[in-house]
């Protein structure tokens, strides 16, 4: 019996990135070289690609969108409104979850992804094939005027199915003008109160019979690249928007997904009226990604016709949810549904994710052979072997930059996710927490207030009674001055957090460091500025210095929103107040309230972390992107510390196309430790079946 792999589409990824650099060291010609580096790209995009369960929901008879009412019962009081709650133009929010140790959900962040100009062509020609027969009308390469020009001659004569055709066409155009800089583009923050004041609510026919003007194509665009995605300008850009990606943290023991998490994607919403062109194609655009589906099907059973009428297959898995949004509202109806989606539908999730990685493998090593057929019959002059040090250095540099892409993966686990600790073992948001508790006790009002206690009551006319604080005016004070604190803390914790996640990496880079100093440092002079620029591969201690803008502290207004006391009214042990001669003076009230503004500025921190955190991933993970690309140009550093020519000038084609067959076979042998047939990672027989099919080399 073959061993069975925890994670195919990994092994997939890894042994991609150990053929990569072997063979484009034999390559020299540019277009090769491009072709190669791009089916590898695919990849490790596949086999890096979120879980996705999808949600296909239908509206309400009151034209509600019923997965509105899906996240409170489903993730918590904390993700309650992710969606709008009135039907509008369809769109997609990805909600991404993550398991934390916490118990109550969190949205951390939202941001918006736009279309590409390619993918904008295939919803065109979606939306032209819903006019019916035009000239050349689903001709991508067909400029926008003449598609206009088409659209504007079909709308006098057009139905209302098409004149909806025609307003998305050209709404789609108009949106691409203002948000050309931003095609193609995604993690572009929003607030998701903007987004949803942007989306237009649903028009539902002009029922006067007066046929409306054609729609106004007009627009002065485009929108500058690093401009702000407000309510105005998402709502001009919104037909060119691919998703809202929402960011939420979960209790993990609802949610024990694992440090993949999961994202729940919401379709736009099925109404008879509703069915646009453009909607339809971002269904199916996603449907053919996700692992898993949840139905929510009303009186129409829309969800059930849809998917059997899909061009693309359906996901192999099918959930269903409540038929109605008022079952919604009770969370016990949906227990069987959230484990749903932790068991079959995240098993759904990764065995779709394998099956991509799997059919992006058989593309590379279709582009691999037709290289290799191509080099075949390119004959050049042979020039002399590599010799063993170029050897040695050029896989020296691949095994550092697949260590590298390694740890570009695991930044966020190790920095902002469940793997995240300081020295001593602590989570940052413990340790945050604790310095918050930590200032927060120390206000010396808590030492006045129990100095004055007598048989654990504020008794009048003991000591210190005359100073003590008679309104919250004193302690939202000193709520806003832990608050102007936050920044410098958040950065002590999450610097603490990176250098403790670097000492395990550097642990594990310790047998590449060795190798480097033995290989490559005794080639140049130490100062060399090859050898700095590599040594950054094995010594990772510049990664601690990567910092980005100090976050700036919590508004006022937040403070104050924050802060838990009614500032109107009189402390509880105040003389004037309705507790002075009860309750209110016991050290039972002067716990809770301590107990209340700890929790008020506990809240605060965790915001500012979360802030940082992310922050501080983004920069490492570019940073360390960057170092990677820098390992794997090993053709110019092998000339930079040998002083050779371009590697490879001079190879006969015939010769490298051998050696690139020969890397390809090997890696797919049986007899390799960490082959398909030894580990059960790859389907070796079905993979390579449908990679030759088409190439009988």
């Amino acid at each position: 019996m073959s061993l069975q792999s925890a994670d195919p589409a990994r092994e997939i990824r890894a042994r991609v990135d150990r053929l990569l650099p072997d063979i484009m060291a034999l390559l020299t010609d540019s277009a090769h070289r491009r072709e190669i580096e791009d089916a590898a790209a695919r990849v490790r995009d596949a086999g890096t690609s979120r879980l996705a369960v999808a949600v296909l929901a239908e509206s309400g008879g009151d034209h509600r969108v019923v997965s509105h009412h899906l996240w409170t019962p489903l993730l918590g009081e904390g993700a309650a409104g992710l969606t709008p709650e009135r039907t509008t133009i369809g769109y997609v929010t990805a909600v991404r979850l993550r398991p934390v140790a916490d118990d109550r959900a969190t949205v951390r962040r939202v941001t918006v992804a736009f279309l590409s100009r390619a993918q904008i062509l295939s919803c065109r020609t979606r939306l032209l094939a819903q006019l019916g027969d035009l000239p050349a009308g689903t001709a991508a390469d067909v400029d926008w005027p003449v598609v206009l020009e088409q659209a504007r001659a079909a709308w006098p004569a057009a139905d209302g199915y098409r004149q909806a055709a025609v307003t998305e066409l050209v709404a789609l155009y108009r949106a691409q003008v203002f948000a050309e800089r931003f095609l193609g583009r995604d993690g572009l923050p929003a607030r998701l109160e903007a987004v949803h004041q942007a989306t237009m609510p649903v028009r539902w026919g002009d029922r006067s019979g007066v046929r409306p003007p054609f729609p106004d194509p007009g627009g002065a665009g485009p929108y500058e690249a690093d401009q702000e995605l407000g309510q105005g300008v998402l709502h001009r850009v919104f037909p060119a928007v691919r998703r809202i990606v929402v960011d939420v943290d979960v209790p993990a023991r609802h949610w024990p997904l694992g440090e993949d998490g999961l994202d729940l994607v919401d379709l736009p919403v099925l109404d008879p009226q509703l069915r646009t062109g453009r909607a339809d194609w971002l269904i199916e655009t996603e449907l053919a990604t996700a692992g898993a589906v949840i139905t929510i099907d009303g009186s129409q059973r829309e969800a059930e016709k849809l998917l059997a009428q899909l061009r693309t297959p359906a996901p192999a898995v099918t959930l269903r949810g409540p038929d109605n949004y008022l079952v919604l509202r009770d969370g016990s109806a949906l227990a069987e549904l959230r484990a749903d989606i932790g068991d079959r539908g995240r098993v759904a999730c990764e065995a779709a994710r394998d099956r991509q990685t799997g059919t992006a493998y058989g593309e590379f090593r279709r582009a691999v052979r037709r290289v290799a057929a191509a080099l075949d019959e390119t004959p050049l002059a042979a020039p002399p072997p590599p010799s063993p040090t170029e050897m040695r250095v050029r896989g020296l540099l691949g095994r550092i930059g697949a260590e590298l892409s390694a740890m570009t993966d695991d930044v966020e686990r190790g920095i902002a996710g469940p793997a995240a600790e300081l020295a001593g073992g602590i989570t940052p948001y413990a340790a945050l927490r604790q310095w918050v508790t930590a200032q927060v006790y120390a206000w010396p009002q808590w030492q006045v207030l129990f100095s004055a206690l007598r048989n654990h009551v504020l008794t009048p006319g003991a000591r210190y009674t005359d100073e003590l604080p008679g309104t919250p005016e004193v302690f939202e004070r000193r709520l806003r001055a832990v608050a102007q604190g936050l920044p410098a803390a958040c950065t002590s914790v999450v610097d603490a957090t990176v250098e403790s996640w670097l000492r395990r990496w550097s642990a594990r880079l310790g047998p590449l460091k060795s190798e480097f100093f033995e290989v490559v440092v005794p080639l140049r002079d130490g100062t060399d500025e090859t050898v700095s620029r590599l040594r950054r591969g094995v010594q990772l201690s510049w990664v601690a210095d990567v910092r980005p803008a100090l976050p700036a502290a919590p508004a006022a207004a937040e403070v104050r929103a924050a802060f838990p006391l009614d500032p109107g009214r009189d402390l509880p042990w105040h003389h004037g107040s309705d507790g002075a001669g009860g309750h209110g003076r016991h050290l039972v009230t002067i716990l809770r309230i301590r107990r209340e503004l700890v929790v008020a500025a506990q809240r605060l921190a965790e915001e500012q972390l979360a802030g940082a955190l992310t922050a501080r991933v983004e920069a490492v993970r570019r940073e360390l992107r960057m170092q990677q690309q820098s390992q794997q140009r090993a053709d110019t550093h092998i000339r930079a510390l040998l002083g050779a020519g371009p590697p490879g000038t001079g190879v006969p084609p015939q010769t490298a196309a051998r050696r690139i067959e020969d890397l390809l076979d090997r890696a797919d042998s049986p007899d390799r430790p960490d082959s398909p047939d030894r580990t059960g990672s790859l389907d070796r027989a079905d993979v390579r079946g449908r990679a030759d099919a088409e190439d009988p080399r």
